[in-house]
């Protein structure tokens, strides 16, 4: 049964601040952070995260077996799978352990690696986003990468690795959610905020700011539960990224996927 693996690939521990020729390729530009590659340290999870769980909510496990059994069907059969997998087995230990630092859950660290990588430590997207992580100049730098003619640090597997870990952990200090967190990393904060105004002035008549007052989202988002799924699948979002290409609205479930291929990989 699907319920059983998934919720068995995905039981993991994590605890405090221990916690695109691509498959996927970006839909858009992430936006400038400006935290070098330091540690957040201000993760606070419960010791026993189930990724499922957090995505989905309360959400019937028939249904969230059919939208990850439908995308688990999808990323496995995509031309660039096998390599992509290959590349998620060779840096596999170095992704654990920097997410481990970073406090980010591992199966999102390795997710996201698998479903960006391409198929290679330096594919590179149409819109210019390479390395296992797929960053965009702009990002990598703002994460502390050097990138010009001379020298393209998101070639370094490692460099990547800890850039897109530390990216990933930095949405969730924004979002106070994993999958907000997950989507942010290919929609973009600017994207995740606006569908947040959007669920939040059409559920709750509430008027939310703007992407910098990230303190604001955050207690938004945990006051009033919104997962990923809660919030992609309200019918006021959806109208907004149906305009989003690429499918955008997929990434998460797709991260959900490629997590769960990975540990069945390795069974």
């Amino acid at each position: 049964m699907l319920a059983t693996k998934i919720n068995a690939a995905f039981k993991l521990i994590v605890s405090g601040t221990i916690l695109g020729t691509s498959l996927l390729a970006p839909a858009l530009p992430v936006s400038p952070v400006t935290t070098p590659l330091t540690d957040v340290t201000n993760s606070v999870v419960k010791a026993e995260v189930a990724i499922v769980d957090s995505f989905f909510g309360n959400v019937s496990v028939d249904v969230s077996d059919a939208i990850i059994g439908k995308q688990m069907d999808f990323v496995s059969t995509r031309p660039a799978y096998a390599a992509s997998l290959d590349v998620i087995e060779r840096h596999a230990d170095t992704i654990k352990a920097v997410a481990a630092k970073k406090g980010v859950p591992e199966d999102v660290a390795i997710g996201v690696a698998f479903l960006e990588n391409g198929g290679s430590e330096t594919a590179k997207s149409s819109a210019g986003a390479l390395g296992v992580y797929q960053l965009m100049p702009g990002t990598a730098r703002n994460l502390g990468l050097t990138v010009n003619k001379k020298q393209d640090d998101r070639k370094d597997p490692e460099k990547s690795i800890t850039a897109g870990i530390t990216y990933l952990a930095e949405n969730y200090e924004r979002f106070g959610d994993w999958g907000l967190a997950t989507w942010a990393y290919h929609a973009g904060e600017g994207n995740v905020t606006k569908a947040l105004q959007i669920y939040a002035k059409a559920n709750d008549g509430i008027t939310l700011p703007g992407v910098s007052d990230s303190a604001t989202l955050r207690a938004y988002v945990e006051s009033h539960n919104v997962t990923i799924h809660k919030l992609l699948s309200d019918a006021s979002v959806e109208k907004f990224t149906k305009r989003l290409h690429d499918d955008s609205a997929g990434y998460p479930y797709k991260v959900v996927a490629t997590a769960t291929l990975f540990r069945q990989a390795g069974s």
